[in-house]
């Protein structure tokens, strides 16, 4: 009889096959180690931690943590960092711990700075690892990297967890889109790694080459940074245009605490939270009440085991999200699931006369009418007192369809799947721009005064 242990369908059979009430008592237990290391580490946690009148030996039952533990937001790292000599908020790791410096990629505005020891490098690799062995990869296959190893953390930690896995490492750092194809066709990476955007982008890049790249021996993309890849669309048009089928591996990040989330083979329409390296579950974003019902949609609040330099508890990640806690993919893991990812921002809550918007759901849309492409914008705009969406997608370069046609299409098509009427505007081809890293896709031109005030309280 195989044990636990010896199972190699798992990268961790034993936690990736515990059941919601084994897991749930694991958590609690490093929560509550967490929460002391911070309180006694952290100038920045003890003084939030003090300011609720809480102690690390107050925090014994769920409901406590729930209801008795602050939240922890990114203004709060921030306003540290303003304050600290060293640049660097909410540390509780000296310098002489850390070995490598990384910031948010800024999409709120204003980076926050991170730091990372070498442990945490290592630990927060092994969150790829999961799903690189669930897909079917192995030790001596290859990873090739689309992107310049700046400041933004994400694809770094897709390179530790690469290294962990023992894949070749192939990078295309400081290379233009025309030679990272040619590479890629003389060495038949086995896996390219990219955001959903450029993945798309190199393929249309290619075949204005004469390169068709289903044919480069590529077998698997993988990327994060965006929804794209479990967007039932979207990910079905980069399979087909890779030429990989559903050997499409999404990855959900959080630069705080990395990359959380992996998709399992079987089901690639969202992500399992990796629980051996966080804690996540979903609050009300009003009133920062626990949604602990099973497929509950609300703000993302996490808890990193793998950030100690900076520890991240009850973080709000102001990411809309479904959690299924209980999913049932036939892939045997019984780690939480979030279909579909991020569904939006809870700072971006768009409201369109009484019809929650959610950006994924409009993406996911667009693919359904012929003779658009996956490059879109969305711009929130307020006038009369409501909030209003304009959605601008590029033409497919062949089609013969008129953009007025096009635009009445999709017009009908949001109306009917989302029951209200938003905005459209069809562009010819390449009039957006291309991203190597995160997509910008929503512009939010609403003042202060007229986006909804999101606050978290105590139950």
């Amino acid at each position: 009889m195989t044990t636990p242990l010896e199972d190699k369908t798992f990268w961790n059979s034993q936690t990736q096959t515990a059941s919601r009430e084994e897991l749930d008592a694991i958590h609690l237990s490093k929560i509550r180690n967490m929460v002391a290391w911070a309180y006694e580490a952290s100038p920045l946690h003890r003084r939030l931690y003090d300011q609720a009148a809480v102690k690390p030996s107050d925090i014994v039952t769920w409901d406590d943590f729930h209801h008795k533990l602050p939240f922890t937001d990114k203004p709060d790292y921030l306003a540290d960092q303003d304050a600290s000599p060293n640049g660097f908020g909410g540390v509780a790791l000296g310098p002489e711990h850390w070995q490598q410096y990384f910031h948010t990629t800024g999409t709120t505005g204003h980076f926050m700075n991170e730091t990372f020891s070498q442990y945490e490098m290592q630990k927060a690799g092994s969150q790829y690892c999961y799903a690189l062995h669930d897909y079917g990869m192995v030790p001596g296959d290859s990873m090739y990297f689309c992107f310049n190893w700046g400041n933004w953390i994400g694809l770094w930690s897709f390179y530790w967890g690469a290294r962990d896995f023992g894949l070749q490492i192939i990078s295309g750092g400081g290379l233009s889109t025309e030679d990272r194809i040619k590479q890629i066709v003389k060495l038949k990476p086995t896996i390219v790694v990219a955001t959903p955007t450029y993945l798309l982008h190199l393929a249309e890049v290619a075949l204005g080459m004469g390169v068709d790249l289903r044919d480069s021996g590529v077998r698997m993309v993988a990327g994060g940074g965006e929804a794209g890849l479990s967007i039932p669309a979207t990910r079905e048009h980069i399979g087909e245009i890779w030429g990989v089928g559903d050997m499409v591996m999404d990855a959900y990040g959080v630069g705080e605490a990395l990359m959380i989330g992996q998709s399992c083979k079987k089901w690639g329409g969202g992500v399992h939270i990796i629980e051996d390296v966080c804690h996540s579950y979903v609050a009300d974003p009003q009133t920062g009440v626990p949604l602990l019902q099973e497929d509950a949609v609300g703000e993302h609040v996490i808890t990193s085991y793998t950030h100690f330099s900076q520890p991240f508890i009850k973080y709000r990640t102001h990411d809309l999200v479904r959690r299924t806690s209980r999913p049932d993919h036939r892939c045997g893991w019984n780690f939480a699931h979030l279909p579909g990812v991020v569904l939006g921002r809870a700072d971006y809550m768009v409201t369109i006369r009484g019809v929650n918007v959610y950006p994924t759901a409009v993406e996911n849309l667009l693919g359904d009418v012929a003779g658009l492409t996956s490059h879109y914008e969305l711009h929130i705009s307020r006038a009369s007192g409501f909030d209003r969406m304009l959605v601008k997608v590029e033409a497919h370069p062949e089609t013969h369809i008129e953009h007025g046609e096009l635009e009445r299409h999709l017009n009908a098509h949001l109306r009917d799947c989302l029951g209200v009427r938003l905005e459209t505007e069809v562009l010819p081809a390449e009039t957006l721009p291309r991203y190597e890293l995160k997509t910008k896709r929503i512009f939010d031109h609403r003042t202060d005064a007229e986006r909804p005030t999101i606050t978290l309280g105590q139950k």
